[in-house]
Order: C-alpha cells, then sequence, then structure tokens
C-alpha cells in the first residue's frame, strides 16, 4: 500500500476486516475502494491495483457463491484486460444471483468499452428494471453508453439528474454537448469537472479504461477534445 493517507470509507472498511478477516463484504468494497483511486486519481497506480485485485480475489475465496464479490473481481479483471477471466466471473456472477442489479450495471460499462454498445444499453435498462433505488453511478453508466451509442439528447437528460450530476459523469455531459454542437456549454462543464478532477487527463483515462474496440475509444476521445478536456 502506498503512504497516501487512508478514506474515511477506506479506514472503516480496514477495521472491518481486522475485527472479522473472513468477512468478505469488506474485502470486496475496499477492493473497490483502492480500485476507484487508481483509476480515478492522477498519481501511483501500481499498488493500488494489485491490492485490489488481491482483496477481490480474497473476498471470492472466502465466499464463492456471492454473487456481488464475483462481479466486483470480474469488473477489476477487465481493468487489468484479463478479459477471459472477466467474461467468466460476470457469467458465474449472473449464474448465483441473475437479480443482482450491480452485475449487469456493471456488466454494461465493460460492453460498452468493447464495442458491444447495444448489449451495454439493454444491460443497464435491466439494471435499472431490478433495482428501484439505483445508486447514483447506475445514471453515468446509462449516461455513457448513450454518448456510446450516439444518443447525445438522452445522455444530456441522463447527465443532469440530480442524482449523477456532481459526480465524475460530468466529463460524458460535456462530450455529449460537445458532439451537439453545444460548444459554450460543453467547455462549462469540462471546467466544472476539472475543478473536482484536476489531475484528470484524456491520455490516462484512455490508457486505465478497459476498452477493446478502438472505434468506441475514438468516438469518447473526439468528445472529449471537442469539450475542451486536457
Amino acid at each position: 500500500m502506498d503512504d497516501a493517507p487512508q478514506s474515511a470509507q477506506e479506514a472503516v472498511l480496514t477495521r472491518a476486516i481486522s475485527l472479522d478477516p473472513d468477512y468478505a463484504e469488506a474485502h470486496r468494497w475496499l477492493a473497490m475502494n483502492h480500485w476507484m483511486g487508481w483509476v480515478h486519481s492522477g498519481g501511483p497506480t501500481e499498488s493500488s491495483r494489485s491490492l485490489a485485485l488481491q482483496l477481490a480475489r480474497r473476498a471470492v475465496a472466502l465466499d464463492p457463491e456471492d454473487a456481488g464479490s464475483r462481479w466486483i473481481l470480474a469488473y477489476l479483471l477487465a481493468y487489468e484486460r484479463c478479459f477471459t477471466e472477466a467474461d467468466a466471473e460476470f457469467a458465474k456472477a449472473i449464474d448465483l444471483d441473475p437479480n443482482e442489479a450491480d452485475t449487469f450495471a456493471a456488466l454494461s460499462d465493460i460492453a460498452v468499452l468493447a464495442g458491444r454498445v447495444g448489449e451495454g444499453l439493454e444491460h443497464i435498462a435491466k439494471a435499472f428494471r431490478l433495482n428501484p433505488f439505483p445508486a447514483s453511478w447506475y445514471y453515468l453508466t446509462l449516461g455513457q453508453a448513450q454518448y456510446a451509442a450516439g444518443e447525445y439528447e438522452a445522455a444530456v437528460k441522463t447527465l443532469r439528474r440530480d442524482e449523477t450530476y456532481r459526480t465524475s459523469s460530468r466529463r460524458f455531459l460535456a462530450a455529449s454537448l460537445a458532439q451537439l454542437g453545444r460548444l459554450d456549454e460543453a467547455r462549462g462543464e469540462a471546467e466544472l469537472f476539472l475543478v473536482a478532477n484536476p489531475q484528470f487527463s484524456t491520455r490516462h483515462w484512455a490508457a486505465t479504461e478497459p476498452f477493446r474496440d478502438a472505434v468506441t475509444l475514438a468516438h469518447f476521445v473526439e468528445g472529449y477534445r471537442k469539450a475542451g478536456l486536457p
């Protein structure tokens, strides 16, 4: 682990594991905590990547029947570009619990980046049907899929919802506005995004996201550049 100070959430999860080393759920959410720091930070990444994957594998080992642990492991494996293993873990998660909405929301993200945009839209729609009280990141995932499908107006509507508007989804909102030719609005949203994410760069984002389709990647990069993101 690097020397960066722990977040409050990380500290709580670490404490939970120290009290109960066999607590699979704490392991999987701590894995996600480290993963988010890796993807969204501009700083050191290798130790967080390694620790996140280690914790996710530990969660599955502790409770192999837990669909939540399976989809988180699948998600992290996709970011490591271990796509065959990731796809297998997603399939296991669905077999274990076909009504686990988070699995389909996460799978939507990975499908879109693989260029399977229609499939990604289907997955996120199913996640919303299964979860009547969706987390804010569901809207980010939906907006990303709508952008990838060229449904820019729909993406703007989704990404301006109160549930997600103040999250990192603003980068997709800025790109959607830019593709609609609403460049002043796009650049305004890009500036607001950068206030909260000053270390963001399109290069880092493109390098860390698990794209499997060059056309999809180019589409996102084009929108970011039009919006004025660095």
